[in-house]
C-alpha cells in the first residue's frame, strides 16, 4: 500500500512541476501566468506534504504544513482572481481583489501559526471546541468560490465573440474543465469528511483519497491542457478588453461615422478579403480601417446588428460556399478549403458552416452538384 501511495505521490510531484516549468519558460508572461505559477506551487506543496507524511520526514512535513493546512482558503479565491485576470486588464487587479484572501490571512495568523508554535495551548483547544472540523468549513468555502469562478467564466464567455473571429473551443473548454475538476476534488473531500462524522470513524489514510482525486485531475488536465492549449492559458484570451454593454453603445456613432465605417468595412471585406486571415481580431481590423476598437464594436452592433465573430464568419462561409461549388473544389480537400477561408480548424469550419446553412460542407457540395 505504501509503495503504491509513494508512486502516486511521485507522479503528482512531477505533474505539478511540469506546468511550472512550462509557464516559467514562456518568453512573455502576463498576470494570469503568474497566478497559475502560484497555484501550481501550492498544489506541489500539498503533495510534498503528504509525501513527507508518508515517509515520516518530520522537518519537511512541518515546513509544508504551513500552506497545506489552510490551502482550501487560498486556492479557490486564487483561481477566482485568475479567471478575472483573463478578462480584465492587470492594472490594480490584485489590489482590488486582495479582500478575497482575508479569510486565509486570518486563519493563518490566528490558527495555523499559533497551533504550530503552541500545539497544546488552551487557545487552540478553545478554537477546536467552537469549530470542531475545519475541513468542512474550508471545503464549503472553496466550493462556493469555485462556483463563483465558474459563474464569472460563463458570464464573460459570450463576450469573446465581440473581439475574436476564431474562438477555439478546446481552449475555452480547458478553462472550464480546469475549474470543474478542482471543484470535484473539493466535493469529494467534503463527502469523505461528512461520512467520517456520520459513521464515526477516523483513519489517517482517508486524506490520501482526496490527494488521489487531486492527482488524477492533474493528470487529466495535464493531458488535456498541455496538448490542447497554450500552457494552460490560450494567448487570445489574455486581458480580453471587455466592452461596455450594448445599451451604452447604442448611440455611440454619428451618422457620418456610420457611413464612413460602412465603406471602409466593405473595402476590407470585398476587396482586401481580410476575413481570410485566421488570426483576425477586432484590434487588427480596427487598425486596418483606421478607427478605434470601441467605434468598430459599436459599428457591428449599431449598423450590422451583429457582433464581430458572427459577421466575419458569415463572410468566410460565403467564400467557402463559392469555392465548394467551383472547379477549384477538384484540387482541394474540404478541410483545406475551410482553412483557406479563414477558419482555424476543421471542427470550427464544420460547426459554423452547418449553423449558417443547416448542412455540412460535404452535404452542401452534394446538394449543389
Amino acid at each position: 500500500m505504501k509503495l503504491a501511495l509513494n508512486f502516486v505521490l511521485v507522479i503528482g510531484i512531477v505533474l505539478s512541476i511540469l506546468p511550472i516549468i512550462g509557464i516559467v519558460k514562456l518568453k512573455e508572461k502576463k498576470l494570469p501566468h503568474y497566478l497559475l505559477i502560484v497555484f501550481w506551487i501550492l498544489i506541489l506543496n500539498i503533495i510534498i506534504y503528504f509525501y513527507a507524511t508518508l515517509h515520516e520526514l518530520t522537518l519537511l512535513q512541518f515546513i509544508t504544513n504551513y500552506l497545506q493546512n489552510g490551502v482550501r482558503f487560498l486556492i479557490p479565491p486564487l483561481l477566482y482572481v485568475y479567471v478575472k485576470s483573463i478578462f480584465f486588464k492587470p492594472s490594480g487587479l490584485i489590489r482590488e481583489n486582495i479582500k478575497h484572501f482575508i479569510v486565509f490571512f486570518i486563519y493563518f495568523t490566528a490558527y495555523i501559526l499559533p497551533k504550530s508554535l503552541y500545539p497544546n495551548a488552551t487557545y487552540i483547544y478553545t478554537i477546536h471546541v467552537y469549530v470542531p472540523n475545519w475541513a468542512i468549513v474550508q471545503d464549503i468555502f472553496g466550493i462556493l468560490y469555485f462556483i463563483a469562478a465558474l459563474h464569472l467564466f460563463y458570464k464573460f464567455k459570450n463576450l469573446l465573440k465581440v473581439n475574436y473571429s476564431n474562438i477555439r473551443e478546446k481552449d475555452v473548454l480547458w478553462i472550464e474543465k480546469f475549474l470543474i475538476s478542482f471543484l470535484i476534488v473539493l466535493i469529494v473531500d467534503l463527502i469523505i469528511t461528512i461520512v467520517e462524522i456520520i459513521v464515526g470513524y477516523y483513519v489517517d489514510w482517508d486524506a490520501y483519497i482526496t490527494v488521489f482525486f487531486l492527482i488524477f485531475a492533474m493528470f487529466y488536465l495535464g493531458y488535456y491542457g498541455l496538448t490542447q492549449s497554450t500552457v494552460f492559458l490560450p494567448s487570445f484570451l489574455t486581458h480580453m478588453p471587455i466592452s461596455n454593454d450594448a445599451k451604452k453603445e447604442s448611440s455611440y456613432l454619428k451618422s457620418i461615422e456610420k457611413s464612413m465605417l460602412k465603406e471602409k468595412f466593405r473595402e476590407c471585406m470585398n476587396e482586401q478579403k481580410i476575413f481570410l486571415l485566421q488570426d483576425l481580431n477586432l484590434k487588427l481590423l480596427a487598425d486596418k480601417m483606421d478607427t478605434s476598437e470601441r467605434k468598430l464594436s459599436a459599428f457591428f452592433s449599431e449598423v450590422l446588428s451583429s457582433n464581430f465573430h458572427d459577421t466575419i464568419n458569415a463572410y468566410r462561409v460565403e467564400e467557402a460556399k463559392a469555392i465548394l461549388t467551383s472547379k477549384a473544389m477538384e484540387n482541394h480537400s474540404i478541410v483545406g478549403i475551410g482553412l483557406s477561408c479563414g477558419f482555424s480548424s476543421k471542427s470550427s469550419f464544420y460547426r459554423i458552416f452547418k449553423k449558417s446553412t443547416s448542412l455540412t460542407p460535404l452535404e452542401y457540395v452534394k446538394q449543389k452538384s
